[in-house]
């Protein structure tokens, strides 16, 4: 008994450590058994449920119809008539003289697409100017009202040590051809 209150006297420190260690250890084996464990057991059905929801269609069909009906409505009003092909192109190069940039070589060619009663443009042009106008520009084309898709570009330099750049554009234009 000696010899054991002899090393309890020279390590005191460290039983006391370990103790508070195998405390800490059984608090957290218990939070984690008792509060854990059931709420990530609740939280696994939950989402086990919702998947199976999501897997049928989401439940009611005539909601999801609706729903799909209001998105094709907000999708058209977006799209404007074939014979506003020329003001949005004018409004296309409009924003990039807006930006201080010199647009050169535009061409287009229609694209009629399949289904749907929509006719694709695709829009290929070049502009050139200072690095912060382009940026400018991609901005303005990114928040344009009418629905227009950047479908490639290719940004490059003339000379490092100046600010001008060249950027090519391909764009997708799409317009109604018929009423939805």
């Amino acid at each position: 008994m000696k010899f054991l209150m002899g090393i309890f006297r020279v390590r005191m420190k460290s039983i006391i450590a370990i103790g508070i260690l195998l405390c800490v250890n059984i608090l957290l084996a218990l939070y984690v058994q008792f509060w854990l464990a059931p709420r990530n057991e609740a939280l696994q059905v939950r989402r086990n449920e919702q998947q199976k929801l999501l897997a049928s269609g989401g439940g009611d069909i005539s909601a999801v119809y609706q729903q799909g009906t209001r998105d094709l409505e907000a999708f058209f009003s977006m799209v404007p008539p074939r014979k506003s092909f020329a003001r949005v192109v004018g409004e296309i190069l409009e924003l990039a003289q807006n930006s201080g940039l010199t647009v050169s070589g535009v061409t287009y060619k229609p694209d009629p697409v399949v289904s749907g009663g929509l006719i694709d443009y695709v829009l290929s042009f070049s502009v050139a100017g200072k690095y912060a106008g382009v940026k400018s520009y991609l901005a303005d084309l990114q928040r344009f009202r009418e629905m227009v898709v950047i479908d490639h570009f290719s940004l490059g330099g003339v000379k490092t040590t100046e600010e001008a750049v060249d950027l090519k554009l391909d764009l997708t234009v799409y317009l109604k051809t018929v009423a939805p």
